[in-house]
């Protein structure tokens, strides 16, 4: 009888125990709480458009290459670039990329 009574309070007092320590989920979960992850950096595409009725060269106007510089140097690269251009009667529209230096 003695023997019951020690196991019950053995398992009694385990039990208590191992309640009152925090489980490694339950820590994960407070650590992602208040470390939330960075959120995805959106980047809007690279696209101008202009009118060619103008000139007869399928070249994006000065204007429209020192925007696509100025975005690309807000993302942190040195040159812009031309990736792909589309031409819908006297619309061009272009499609810009970003790189490093050329150096």
């Amino acid at each position: 009888m003695r023997q019951l009574g020690l196991n019950i309070a053995f398992v009694m007092s385990a039990v208590a125990m191992l309640t009152a320590c925090p489980s490694q989920y339950a820590t994960r979960n407070a650590v992602d709480a208040t470390n939330p992850a960075p959120a995805a950096v959106s980047l809007a595409p690279l696209q101008y458009s202009w009118n060619t009725s103008y000139s007869a060269m399928l070249s994006p106007p000065m204007d429209i290459r020192k925007q696509a510089l100025a975005a690309c140097v807000e993302r942190g690269f040195d040159r812009a670039h031309m990736s792909s251009i589309a031409i819908n009667e006297d619309q061009a529209t272009a499609n810009f990329s970003c790189r490093g230096s050329d150096q």
